[in-house]
This record gives C-alpha cells, sequence and structure tokens, in this order.
C-alpha cells in the first residue's frame, strides 16, 4: 500500500507566494504608476485597434510591365512549374504598380490620421510613393494621402482618403502619454501590425530618455531606448507605457544608422504630438532650418551645473541657442552661441518644444523675427527659414 505523502517543503515554498499572487494586485512600486488591471492584455486591447499597416505602391512603366507580362506567360506545350501560385491581389487592385515598402503606423485623430515612419512612403530620389495604402486592424484597405513630412525625424503624417468598402472603419486615436514622466526602468510596450497576418507586441525596460529636446546636431540625444529587438516592419508603431498611453513612435532613427545597442529607438511622445499638429497645420515637405541648437533651462542646468545656471545672465523666459551653424541664417543675421531665444514670429518661447513647433508652422522660406537676450540686452532680428541642408544633417 502506497501512503500519501504531503508535498515536499520547496514546492510549498513555490506554490504559496503563487496563490497569493493571484489573490491580490502586486502593490505598485513608490514613484510610479500602476499599470492596468489586466496588465499587458489590457493595454494591447485598448492600443491594437488603433494600430495600421502602412503599404506603399510605385507605378510600374508601362514597357516594362508588358515585357514583364509576356516573359511571364508559359509557352504552348510546355509544362507547368511546381511551386505556390504567387498571389497577385496587388496588381489586381492597383494596375500598374508594384509593391514597394510597408510599415506600421497608428491614428493619431478621429477622422484618420496616422502617424508612420518617412522610409515607408519614400521613394526614389526622396518623391513620395504613387499609392498609399492603409490597412486597418480589422482588414479594412484605405487609400490614403500623404499630409506632411519631417525628414530629419523620419516622420510622415498620413489621412485616410478614399475608402473602397464604402464605409469607414472604425478609426480610433491613440491617447498621447507624458513621456518626461517616465523613469528609466519603467516597462513599455513596443506594438506594430507589420505587413501580412503577423503582429507584434513585445515587453522591455526604458534604458535611456532623451537628453536634448532639440534634434539639430546630435540625433539619438533625441530620443528615447528601451530594452526591446524591434523588426523593421514594426517602425512607425507606437511605444506605450503601462496604460496603453503612447510615450513614442519607434523609428530607426534617422537614416537607419543606429548606434548598435540593442535598443529599440522611439521618438519621444513630447516632441511627436507637437510635430503633428504643425504638420498638419502647415503641410510640411522639408525640414525647417535656422541653423542653430538650443536647450532649455533644465538641460543647462544638468549639462553645467545648478551653480553654474544660476551665476547665467539669462531673461524671465527664454531657451539657450547652444550652437550656431556656419552658413546659415542664424550665422547671417549674428547670432551667438550663449544667446537666449526668447520670442519667434511674436509668441513667447519657454520650451524648445515650444520653438520648434512655431518654426514648422511658419515653414521654408518664411521670415520671420526672433527676439534675443544677450549680456542683459534684448534686440530682434529677422530671419528667414530654409531647408534643413545636407551638410547640417544631425549625427
Amino acid at each position: 500500500m502506497f501512503r500519501s505523502l504531503p508535498p515536499p517543503l520547496f514546492l510549498l515554498a513555490l506554490t504559496l507566494p503563487l496563490a497569493t499572487a493571484v489573490a491580490q494586485e502586486p502593490a505598485p512600486v513608490p514613484g510610479t504608476r500602476a499599470a492596468a488591471p489586466s496588465g499587458f492584455i489590457a493595454v494591447c486591447k485598448k492600443v491594437l485597434p488603433s494600430v495600421v499597416t502602412v503599404r506603399t505602391f510605385v507605378r510600374v512603366d508601362a514597357a516594362a510591365a508588358d515585357a514583364a507580362a509576356a516573359g511571364g506567360k508559359q509557352p504552348a506545350g510546355s509544362q507547368p512549374v511546381a511551386g505556390w501560385v504567387v498571389d497577385t491581389s496587388a496588381e489586381r487592385d492597383y494596375p500598374g504598380f508594384r509593391p514597394h515598402r510597408s510599415a506600421s503606423g497608428f491614428f493619431v485623430s478621429d477622422d484618420g490620421d496616422v502617424l508612420t515612419t518617412l522610409g515607408a512612403i519614400r521613394a526614389a530620389g526622396d518623391r513620395d510613393a504613387d499609392v498609399v495604402e492603409i490597412e486597418t486592424i480589422d482588414g479594412q484597405r484605405v487609400l490614403a494621402e500623404v499630409v506632411g513630412v519631417e525628414p530629419t525625424l523620419q516622420l510622415a503624417v498620413l489621412r485616410c482618403a478614399v475608402f473602397p468598402s464604402w464605409t469607414k472603419p472604425a478609426m480610433r486615436p491613440v491617447t498621447f502619454g507624458d513621456s518626461e514622466a517616465l523613469d528609466v526602468g519603467s516597462t513599455v510596450l513596443a506594438i506594430a501590425d507589420p505587413a501580412g497576418p503577423e503582429r507584434f507586441v513585445a515587453a522591455g525596460l526604458l534604458a535611456a530618455k532623451p537628453s536634448r529636446d532639440c534634434y539639430q546636431e546630435l540625433m539619438s540625444s533625441t530620443y528615447m531606448q528601451a530594452t526591446i529587438a524591434v523588426p523593421p516592419g514594426a517602425f512607425g508603431g507606437p511605444l506605450v507605457d503601462e496604460r496603453g498611453d503612447v510615450v513614442g513612435i519607434l523609428s530607426p532613427l534617422g537614416t537607419g544608422a543606429a548606434p548598435d545597442t540593442g535598443c529599440a529607438w522611439a521618438l519621444p511622445s513630447k516632441i511627436v504630438a507637437g510635430l503633428h499638429t504643425a504638420i498638419r497645420a502647415a503641410g510640411t515637405t522639408k525640414s525647417p532650418w535656422l541653423g542653430f541648437s538650443v536647450m532649455s533651462r533644465a538641460e543647462i542646468a544638468t549639462a553645467r551645473g545648478f551653480q553654474a545656471f544660476q551665476a547665467m545672465k539669462k531673461p524671465a523666459h527664454g531657451i539657450l541657442l547652444e550652437n550656431v551653424f556656419a552658413p546659415s541664417p542664424a550665422a547671417a543675421a549674428g547670432l551667438q552661441p550663449g544667446d537666449f531665444l526668447t520670442h519667434f514670429a511674436g509668441v513667447e518661447i519657454h520650451q524648445p518644444v515650444e520653438f520648434q513647433k512655431q518654426l514648422y508652422l511658419a515653414g521654408v522660406g518664411r521670415e520671420i523675427e526672433v527676439v534675443v537676450f544677450r549680456d542683459g540686452t534684448t534686440f530682434a532680428k529677422k530671419l528667414v527659414i530654409e531647408a534643413r541642408p545636407p551638410e547640417a544633417t544631425p549625427r
């Protein structure tokens, strides 16, 4: 006869905490926000309906298309080639066009604005692809127009325009969170919808916060880093916090030549939300540029020390001109490193993000007036906004 023995002590030690964990919601870590009650599942249910696939197509030269069509026919009396028959739905939907690229994106307005990465929509010669298509999470396909782009940050704003199914899909915008409120070590999720049946969801930790709000000189200093490996098809998807609020957009970091840190890069929501508003209003297609990089007051205190910041002569509000590029509109106007920018086109400037927003709203080619503080003196200068030259592309 075998007797029923009590479970070993080490099994009890494993079982009891697990039972307790199921019965009780773990207390949030002090100084952080609690996760959604259902954890990652609830976050995915909240965010995925806002995530889309972005596909682009380019026009096929008529002669090349005819040659390809003739070459693709089976000669009379030949045996069929074994293998899968390739789906030609793209050719059927868009005759004369071929697939170009794809990426992810997400709705940012209930009337169909979508943010994505610029690389998905760019064709040869820095022109936009001929056809841009958005596929929603429920499989509906919509033709989109390019509202505007920010080439330096690889950001594009699309708008749903043609609904072939005659009904508009649910276009549920994401909720933007505060990228500044996150601490290093915070849990973040990358969510995306690459082309095809695949979905992408991955959790990681925030590895680094941006050290600069201005992206004029060192590109990586403006991005967040998260311990997540992201496939190219996920670029353009949202990076979200534990509540499912978007704190960044997954990015290949400019030209894609990112430092090999093993981390995902994301443009923070602090910049993305403001750029969306400005790009939509101005229809920007080039990076507006005056030729200087700026620092917030908090960044000055962090980089130079609080005592040095306190000792500086500075106006009641404004941001510091950290560097001036030559030649540039700023250099031609006599602006210098160490100046404070207090007003831009009549608007008070308190943070770099405010300056960036007004710069995009003004747009390339417009003459604006800036007010500058230098050594206790305030003066005004007029500058014409230019498109960023290749030699001034951030590192």
